[in-house]
């Protein structure tokens, strides 16, 4: 009865809301329009070979933290089914078959409701999964119900501190593992354990193959312009942090600071990267989009750009962890709206990493900012003596005996463990 009164009024009453909420919304639109299952993708499951493993990712973020899952898959030989919740999540997880050959299937996340939960787990169970892996807080009730009841074990990976709402759904876990032993200190649960950050090793691979691929993203005359002072990448910016970084780089260099800028937002929005470089154009800084560098500095000698102070604005997805090694510094954003983006990448390059004060769903920030690595800053005041006190310092290194190399050392080879639990299940 209880499925049954979620399945049939709860969620379509949520639906509707989410509904009449997203009309404003383009991003929410889409994504409740893909999540309208249709009987056409019951089709797609006839791929010919057993699936044994299904792992779901809310959206690309999340999807960054199962790629080192799907690759000890993959050396395994385990064929794999993978969905999706957010429109952003569409394009790189349709992808996935390129460049896995062991994931036989991806397809949307259907709705958690109306029935249309149960027959896409039965579709899966069918096709032979036996193990649902999910990420971080992705718990829907209608699919951890029907996977309980179809015999598929569940296990919640790189889990993060259950919101009140969650904490009613661990107990339809099979295994709860996470990175960090702060965010499951609470658990009460027969199977929790702390194995690792699987976006740790995902970083890292992307670290060491960051210098190839700039030198076809990064035109030769802007590293040679960005060489002659310091640079302060500006990553996943909201207009919040954008706004705190603009004042706080104005005192900063009203007291004799310089420094260039590489700013890359988090939503590409034409309206809001005009106003950025408008003030930065205001600040003295010359401002230019990052595909019209070549163009544009292509002319000048070292001695013009050593006198020259650059904002380049990069409207474009996909780039910005190769990007933060061309910094001493960096303020990663979101700490200011619903939770600061990963600070992974910028830290695993060796700067110092600044951010907002929101990181409850951070646990890496506090690892980070106990080794002296990340700051939190809240007003501008604060910036410009983290600016004066970090732009100028040497890159951080990935020594064994530094700072970061004892903190890789508890999550390098998470992926690993995650599948030895799951294989035990």
């Amino acid at each position: 009865m209880k499925t049954w009164t979620y399945s049939w009024i709860i969620y379509p009453l949520l639906y509707s809301l989410a509904a009449m909420l997203g009309m404003a919304k383009p991003k929410w639109r889409d994504t409740l329009r893909l999540r309208s299952w249709k009987d056409f993708l019951s089709l797609r499951f006839n791929v010919g070979q057993p699936i044994e493993y299904w792992i779901h990712v809310a959206s690309h973020g999340e999807l960054e933290y199962a790629i080192p899952i799907l690759e000890e898959l993959q050396r395994k030989e385990k064929r794999i089914l993978v969905t999706y919740y957010s429109i952003s999540a569409k394009g790189p997880v349709e992808q996935l078959p390129q460049n896995f050959a062991n994931v036989s299937l991806v397809v949307p996340l259907p709705h958690d409701g109306l029935g249309l939960m149960k027959e896409f787990v039965s579709l899966a169970r069918r096709q032979g999964v036996n193990r649902l892996l999910l990420m971080k807080y992705e718990l829907w009730p209608g699919l951890l119900w029907e996977c309980n009841a179809q015999g598929i074990k569940v296990v919640l990976v790189d889990a993060l501190k259950p919101s009140w709402f969650h904490r009613q759904l661990l107990h339809k876990l099979d295994g709860i593992l996470s990175g960090y032993g702060s965010e499951v200190s609470t658990i009460s649960h027969r199977n929790v354990r702390v194995v690792g950050d699987t976006r740790v090793e995902r970083v890292l691979q992307r670290v060491e193959r960051s210098e190839k691929r700039l030198t076809t993203v990064v035109p030769g005359q802007l590293r040679i312009g960005l060489a002659q002072k310091p640079t302060i990448i500006c990553g996943s910016m909201w207009p919040a942090d954008s706004k705190l970084v603009l004042a706080g780089l104005k005192k900063y260099f009203d007291a004799g600071g310089d420094c260039h800028v590489i700013w890359v937002p988090h939503e590409l929005e034409a309206s809001e990267a005009a106003r950025v470089s408008e003030r930065f154009a205001a600040m003295g800084f010359l401002v230019i989009p990052i595909d019209e560098c070549e163009q544009r500095l292509g002319k000048k000698s070292a001695e013009e750009l050593a006198n020259q102070r650059l904002a380049i604005v990069v409207m474009k997805k996909g780039i910005l962890a190769e990007l933060y090694r061309l910094g001493q510094a960096a303020f990663v954003g979101g700490g200011f709206g619903s939770g600061v983006h990963s600070v992974w990448e910028p830290a695993l390059t060796g700067a110092q990493v600044a951010c907002g004060p929101r990181t409850r769903r951070s646990p890496e920030s506090s690892e980070l900012g106990s080794r002296g690595i990340l700051a939190r800053v809240e007003n501008e005041e604060q910036l410009c003596d983290w600016l004066g006190a970090n732009l100028n310092l040497k890159k951080n290194e990935l020594r064994d005996d530094g700072p970061l190399g004892e903190l890789l050392g508890q999550h390098v080879g998470a992926a690993k463990r995650i599948v030895q639990v799951c294989e035990e299940l």
